[in-house]
């Protein structure tokens, strides 16, 4: 790569450009505002240091940006770079520039999708905004995530296992077309000719189970086939005959009966569990009744009044994976970059005791956000015996219940997480004939048990669900609801529900990319004293706002 140096705007572009945009438009703006953000000499590893001179790497980011900005497809970006005069003035092209083809932008994500090369990215831009004192640390953050769909469709056991050896045979027919003609029995052909979805499936339980025995059965022949003593080594390494593998291995038992698709306890876990053929990072995950094939994007965003609202972290995880997990790695990356909040405003799923608690003593945030209250019958009924009503005496490491009976044991031990909790048990003798029995236990012959967190947490616990409980606190949450119109923006803008590419490393690059051009409207937006949007509005609720004025 030959790197760029302080590339000036053409004169000749910039008088057509002021000429057709007299009001400025987004490229140009960001360009005047804020210079060339990204630098070449930045990718300068990226690239061979001979032969041909590529694309200045500087300005693909800059057009992958803007492509994101107007919701573009890559031939759009390509025409754009070559007919738009704004365009051309914020990658300072001259007129006369003929652009390149649209397959660049793809290999060059090939590239930005590598190691932590998209980290980089956001990192650079935000040092820029520092630079302009549009960003600072500390103040309040928040953070959300949203569901993520993964680029392929979502199918069932039986379409999963057909597509999978319609794909290995596929790679198979390009990589080896010789060798597949000398092992393919002629079935395949026909069964494996199209798309499983597009395959008429077999109508009943029984029919579908055979289909599903045949199709194991195929997929075994071919495994032993390539990895036979004869066949050709290299076989084994096509990237479509690893997945048809690891997906039989997930997918089916063989025994001397023959191989049968695993039964509802022998299948893996969520976590694992490969959903497609064509991208193995996808996962099927549930939340709130609605269940997807993809990812998770967590956004954090500024929230300050005194300056634009900006994406300061994006994480990408699998569908499965909960959103507490990343709170710990969230502000490793946040003190890293020297961006961590004073206060951070997250949902319930980023909330336990133990990160609550963690977050202060480890960075000094305060995060806020709903504490999950006590999942235990007796705290739902307001006539039963919950934790709240026994007195733990720490010292004595004893617990007194309400009519006064004492435990007669104290466990400290830890949960299926690891994290320290306490177990005691209370005597039959006391238990047994007490008339609160029906309050306290639904037990027919045991005694009453707790469990509950160690001190540190249970008393946090305890003060913080109290907290919860005013009308102060309430009104400081209010804060997080505005992350909801950064899902939302990112959604019109930049269709973020919708994975663009496969495989969570270029998943994730269309995040950074989404928060990079997010971050650009936003700082045009405030520098040229737009007005933030408001929620969306029915007309039938303005109709009776409009009404209750009157009144």
């Amino acid at each position: 790569m030959w790197p760029r140096s302080g590339c000036e705007v053409p004169p000749l572009t910039a008088r057509v450009a002021h000429a057709a945009f007299p009001k400025g438009s987004l490229a140009i703006r960001v360009r005047e505002a804020l210079g060339e953000v990204f630098a070449d000499g930045q990718f300068a590893e990226y690239f061979a240091g001979r032969g041909h001179p590529s694309i200045s790497p500087a300005r693909l980011v800059m057009v992958l940006v803007l492509q994101f900005a107007e919701g573009m497809t890559d031939r759009q970006a390509a025409d754009a770079v070559r007919a738009r005069v704004d365009w051309k003035y914020c990658l300072s092209l001259e007129l006369t520039d003929p652009g390149f083809d649209a397959s660049v932008l793809s290999e060059f994500r090939t590239r930005l999708a590598q190691g932590d090369r998209a980290e980089l990215l956001l990192a650079r831009l935000l040092d820029v905004l520092r630079e302009h004192d549009l960003l600072a640390k500390g103040g309040r953050q928040r953070t959300d995530a949203t569901h993520v769909l993964a680029c392929v469709r979502l199918l069932n056991r039986l379409e999963l296992a057909m597509e999978s050896m319609r794909a290995a045979l596929e790679a198979l027919s390009v990589a080896a077309p010789v060798w597949l003609v000398g092992h393919a029995p002629d079935a395949w052909w026909e069964r494996y000719a199209q798309r499983a979805s597009d395959y008429r499936l077999p109508q009943g339980e029984g029919p579908r189970a055979a289909l599903a025995v045949t199709v194991g059965t195929d997929g075994y022949q071919l495994l032993e086939a390539v990895h036979a003593e004869g066949a050709p080594a290299w076989l084994r390494e096509i990237p479509a005959l690893q997945v048809l593998r690891m997906i039989w291995v997930q997918q089916y038992h063989r025994d001397h009966d023959g191989p049968r698709l695993r039964g509802k306890g022998e299948r893996p876990p969520g976590a694992v569990a490969i959903t497609s053929p064509y991208d193995t990072d996808a996962r099927y995950g549930v939340k709130r009744g609605m269940g997807w094939s993809g990812y998770k994007g967590h956004f954090t965003e500024t929230c300050e009044a005194s300056r634009p609202h900006v994406i300061v972290h994006v994480a990408t995880t699998p569908a499965t994976t909960s959103d507490v997990e990343t709170v710990a790695t969230r502000h490793a990356d946040l003190a890293e970059a020297d961006l961590l909040p004073e206060q951070e405003y997250v949902d319930a799923g980023y909330v336990s005791v133990d990160h609550i608690l963690d977050a202060r003593t480890q960075y000094g945030i305060e995060l806020i956000g709903p504490l999950p209250p006590d999942s235990a019958w007796q705290a739902r009924d307001p006539e039963a015996f919950d934790l709240t009503r026994f007195t733990i005496n720490w010292e004595t490491q004893n617990v007194t219940c309400p009519n006064g009976a004492t435990s007669r044991n104290w466990k400290s031990t830890s949960n299926a997480d690891g994290l320290p909790i306490v177990q005691v048990t209370f005597k039959m003798p006391d238990c047994g004939p007490c008339p609160d029995r029906p309050r306290c236990t639904r037990s027919a012959t045991g005694a009453r048990g707790l469990t509950f967190r160690a001190r540190p947490q249970l008393e946090a616990q305890r003060h913080i669900r109290a907290e919860q409980a005013t009308d102060g606190w309430r009104a400081q949450y209010a804060t997080r609801s505005g992350v909801e119109g950064t899902m939302a923006q990112a959604s019109r803008r930049c269709g973020v529900h919708r994975a663009r590419y496969r495989g969570q490393a270029k998943v994730h690059l269309q995040h950074v990319l989404t928060a990079i051009s997010l971050n650009l409207v936003r700082v045009d937006a405030w520098l040229t004293g737009a007005p933030l949007g408001g929620s969306w509005t029915s007309r039938l609720t303005t109709l009776r706002q409009s009404l209750t004025l009157a009144v």
